[in-house]
């Protein structure tokens, strides 16, 4: 399966009905839209749309038409500001991750609605190539006990790796390399447990989901750290718990590790498309009580008045 660079869409304004208010100008991010005599529009260089359908979005009089949207699927907004500050900030305050979960999976049919809340996650597909999200999403105990022992198998040889003279040695020189050296004794506790029969990869979670995108798109990593969080935050609202797991991520993805494909093949990854980013998610077995404190810091680079 491999991913192709979209053609370049067809785009019209209907100028019977255009109010020349100019906000497909001012709201097109790669500015397609140039303004001419007598306020028409042109549109010029339609190859650097990125089907972001903001200029639809944005037309008072539906008058713009694209060949890669049907205007009868967008849904208008009646309400701006559906959530008070308030609410907005107990609920994100409330997430945690979990990792302590019932044996119950969440049924397929409510994965894949909270799934599909990713396409509106905040990206940069430059040449069309990353606005569909791709995801796979494993469920059931026999599958998942396949993603943990293939993780396992990824954390051992990833040790193996750390634990090499060539590592060790470079350790003294790059802050890089001695931060990979300083993980294994975690990495190796980990993988006690799993030899020993217990589970500190996936925290027996009843599912998983993974996020891949191609590798020669724009974003790739913030395209799928940016589609996991809005999956994880939504999936808080159906009293579901998740956990970002980078163990199970770096295993999809075979970081560090030259021909692990294991996992990725499992997960039916295109050879195109890379992993960044997985979750475990399921009902939370444990309720918190209390949020705990979290400080920012800030650096402000003021306006002089």
């Amino acid at each position: 399966m491999d991913c192709k660079i979209l053609e370049p869409p067809t785009i019209k304004i209907s100028l019977n009905t255009c109010s020349n208010c100019g906000n497909c100008l001012k709201i097109c991010p790669t500015r397609i839209f140039i303004a001419v005599k007598g306020n028409d529009k042109v549109i010029t260089h339609p190859e650097e749309c990125v089907l972001c359908g903001q200029c639809i979005c944005g037309c008072p009089t539906n008058s713009i038409i694209h060949s890669g949207f049907n205007s009868g699927n967008f849904k208008r907004i009646k309400n701006k500001r559906p959530v008070t500050p308030e609410s907005a900030f107990e609920f994100l305050s409330q997430r945690r991750s979990v990792r302590n979960y019932k044996e119950e999976t969440p049924p397929v049919e409510l994965l894949e609605k909270i799934a599909g809340i990713a396409g509106f996650a905040p990206g940069s597909p430059h040449h069309r190539v990353g606005w569909v999200r791709e995801m796979t999403i494993v469920t059931g105990k026999d599958n998942m006990k396949i993603i943990r022992d293939m993780t396992a198998d990824y954390i051992y040889k990833t040790i193996r790796l750390l634990n090499s003279w060539y590592l060790k040695a470079m350790a003294n020189f790059s802050e890089l390399a001695k931060a990979g050296v300083g993980v294994v004794p975690d990495l190796q506790m980990r993988l006690d447990n799993h030899k020993n029969g217990s589970d500190l990869i996936i925290y027996n979670a009843p599912a998983a989901i993974f996020f891949h995108a191609p590798k020669f798109s724009s974003t790739p990593q913030t395209d799928c750290d940016t589609a996991l969080q809005l999956v994880q935050l939504y999936s808080e609202s159906f009293g579901l718990a998740t956990c970002w797991n980078g163990l199970i991520q770096g295993a999809a993805a075979g970081d560090h590790l030259k021909g692990f494909t294991e996992l990725a093949e499992f997960l039916h990854i295109p050879g195109d498309n890379k992993c960044y980013a997985a979750m475990t998610i399921g009902y939370p077995s444990v309720s918190l009580h209390s949020i705990p404190e979290r400080k920012v810091d800030i650096t402000w680079i003021k306006e002089h008045n």
